[in-house]
């Protein structure tokens, strides 16, 4: 089936006519993507193809009743009332595979108001024929058999109301009913039960006896399986007061914080940073008050220093220079030279030599301005070599440092101030101990009823062989071998091709959905296996490697009932056939024996205790598994697409999952979900894309053909 137009008249906040195209022209092209902000039209357009294909059946009705018509009359655009003629319809055109022969038809609700009175009228046409009343119904009874009621939202899938499929323990009966039907093994079982219904009428009074023998033990398997029904209840019941609890304490603890309670590991963490930060805050202090008594005066005036160390030098070389004149004079010159040097030459020479060496600037009018000792020169340098080695951006650096801490430690003052008195820390303390022992006591509960439920199907289990032998004997025994030959050989022939067929599917559901999973899911060890069991019940597995000694005392420690479900059931058969045994008695003996041996087997994974979005991905996978078994070519349509998923795992679903659930997959997505970066992704898969504008103040919506980042 391919949904190739959808047509709204005053439907919800569709105001007039609002027409969508679904058709491509290419089948790589298999995405319409539908935006919208909350409130914006999305959910309408979810409902409007409910009530199209379906009309009553959408809320649960068998025919139109006052409730539907109430329903309908909700759905009705309120700006329509304001009219003369009151009308509003819905139309959906599809495209459906019929004896190898692809029809179209065009489904139209269509209802009129008059007299405060609401009527419905429904038509068909079949590549433009109009159908009458008997072909109508004869398509009816055939869109049904493709998808059934029961089955409506499994193609229709709503991201925020899936996760709720597996919260309860009747998800097996949805999964069993999803599989049976569209992979067309509902048709066996009806056969298999109006064959069954022949078989053991009694004619003779042995028979009689037999037979009452059988509805005993069939009355006693019928109770016990209540009983297992009200015990998986009752447990569910208590993982939900479980799961409260847990919330309870977390909204507990954080009243608590929020009101200033400190817990004593708290109060001795604030300890040990407050004696960090007082310690900073001195060694800080210590480097500011000597850079304070030392250099920072001389640093205020850095500048000035230089000039005076240009000063100290020009004073040093000055008083050299004096000191060389003083000394040396022409006549100790004249002696140093030949005789035959005259006077006037030598004379000559010495005032060359004073040149040379007389500082630059020197100026005999200047006097000494700090005439200070070579000691106190050297002093003073080595005070201005300080200064430009000197860092500043470590002072600053300090100084931030202390005012971090100082900050600190007011903070934590201030904390410790406003904390809560030693009194409701108690009150605190004893809520939260009432809290932990209640949650101890559902989970005793919890513990307890898992031990009945496992009492419950050991009990199943032997009633179930009783009644087996039973219904043998009054097979034997009965007269009217003709009827019940024929009857219990079509039941058993049906429950043998059930059986077979129903295997076959289940474990090709588990592969695909091991496989689906990896495809989609980031984490390879989260679920590497998958049992189904024969009421569609899921064991999730991930691998895990075992010693001899730890599966010992793990079938001491749960039991052997409980070790059978921890590691299911092929990794019980890898166990009998590497240990060569036939009992889980026999494997106990002789894992006792075996101590150093190791096996690569399975760990039970709870499938309650998944987050919510694991959960969802899990489902994803499910049901790409279920359409690949089914072949099923219809439509899939999804709203919310990512509701609980993170973004890690968003990326991977538009790679890899919208291009290949469905040969039409319908996406109602706001810009959160959908962004920019997704819609890239699945861009190449686009056939059409539409946005949803609403006027709040009209409660009207239009229609764009664009989706938040394009146009």
């Amino acid at each position: 089936m391919k949904i190739n137009k959808i047509v709204l008249y005053n439907f919800n906040s569709f105001e007039g006519m609002n027409e969508f195209d679904f058709s491509s022209t290419c089948d790589q092209k298999n995405i319409v993507l539908i935006g919208g902000k909350n409130g914006a039209g999305k959910t309408s357009l979810f409902t409007a193809i409910k009530i199209a294909l379906y009309g009553p059946l959408t809320y649960g009705y068998m025919g139109i009743n006052p409730h539907y018509i109430s329903k309908i009359k909700d759905c009705i655009n309120s700006n329509a009332f304001q009219t003369d003629r009151v009308k509003s319809k819905v139309q959906i055109n599809i495209s459906l595979l019929i004896e190898r022969e692809v029809k179209k038809y065009e489904i139209t609700r269509e209802w009129t108001y008059k007299k405060q009175r609401l009527e419905e009228h429904f038509s068909v046409k079949c590549n433009d024929k109009l159908l009458d009343d008997k072909e109508q119904s004869y398509f009816q009874n055939y869109l049904l058999s493709i998808i059934p009621p029961d089955l409506f939202d499994f193609f229709l899938f709503d991201g925020e109301e899936v996760g709720n499929i597996f919260s309860t323990s009747t998800y097996n009966t949805y999964v069993r009913n999803a599989v049976y039907t569209l992979c067309g093994l509902d048709i066996f079982e009806i056969i298999r039960k109006q064959t069954g219904r022949f078989v053991g009428k009694a004619t003779t009074e042995k028979e009689t006896i037999l037979l009452d023998e059988y509805k005993v033990l069939k009355e006693e398997a019928d109770s016990l399986q209540l009983a297992i029904s009200n015990a998986e209840l009752e447990i569910d019941t208590l993982q939900k007061a479980l799961e409260e609890i847990e919330t309870e304490s977390l909204e507990h603890e954080t009243v608590f914080k929020n009101a200033g309670g400190i817990t004593e590991a708290e109060k001795e963490e604030l300890s040990k940073q407050y004696r960090e930060a007082e310690q900073i805050k001195v060694e800080s202090a210590v480097k500011i008050k000597n850079f304070v008594e030392t250099l920072m005066p001389f640093y205020i005036v850095k500048e000035f220093a230089k000039k005076i160390s240009g000063q100290l030098a020009t004073e040093s070389d000055r008083g050299i220079y004096e000191y060389f004149q003083q000394k040396i004079k022409v006549d100790d010159i004249r002696e140093i030279l030949p005789k035959s040097v005259p006077d006037k030459d030598a004379i000559s020479i010495a005032e060359t030599l004073f040149e040379r060496l007389k500082p630059v600037g020197y100026d005999e009018s200047n006097v000494q301005i700090h005439d200070l000792s070579q000691e106190s020169t050297a002093r003073v340098n080595a005070l201005i070599s300080m200064l430009e080695n000197f860092d500043s951006s470590e002072m600053v650096r300090t100084v931030m440092n202390r005012q971090k801490a100082a900050d600190v430690t007011m903070e934590i003052n201030k904390l410790l101030k406003s904390a809560m008195s030693d009194e409701d820390v108690a009150k605190y303390k004893e809520k939260e101990n009432a809290l932990l022992r209640r949650r101890d006591e559902i989970s005793k509960e919890i513990f307890e009823q898992k031990n009945r439920l496992v009492e419950l199907n050991n009990r199943m289990s032997i009633v179930a062989v009783q009644r087996e032998r039973a219904f043998q004997a009054v097979k034997e025994n009965t007269q009217n071998k003709n009827v019940y030959e024929l009857s219990s050989g079509l039941t058993a022939m049906m429950e043998a091709l059930l059986s077979h067929k129903s295997e076959k599917i289940k474990n090709g559901l588990e592969n695909l959905i091991v496989r689906n999973l990896r495809r989609i899911y980031r984490k390879d060890n989260l679920i590497t296996h998958i049992e189904i069991d024969e009421n569609f019940k899921f064991n999730l597995y991930q691998d895990a490697t075992y010693t001899a000694v730890e599966l010992s005392n793990l079938m001491r420690n749960v039991g052997k009932n409980n070790f059978y479900i921890t590691i299911g059931q092929k990794g019980l058969d890898q166990l009998f056939l590497k240990y060569d045994v036939n009992t889980i008695a026999d494997l106990e003996k002789i894992l006792q024996i075996k101590e150093n041996d190791s096996c690569d087997l399975y760990k039970n994974i709870d499938l309650s205790r998944l987050s919510k979005g694991e959960r969802q991905i899990f489902i994803l996978a499910l049901y790409w598994a279920i359409i690949i078994l089914s072949n099923q070519n219809i439509p899939f349509v999804i709203d919310t697409p990512y509701a609980r998923i993170d973004a890690n795992h968003r990326k991977e679903i538009s790679e890899k999952f919208f291009p290949n659930i469905s040969k039409q997959v319908i996406i109602l997505s706001t810009d959160e979900e959908i962004n920019e970066e997704y819609y890239g992704i699945i861009k190449p898969y686009i056939a059409k894309e539409y946005l949803l504008i609403n006027d709040e103040n009209q409660n009207k919506t239009t229609i764009e053909n664009r989706y938040f980042f394009e146009g």
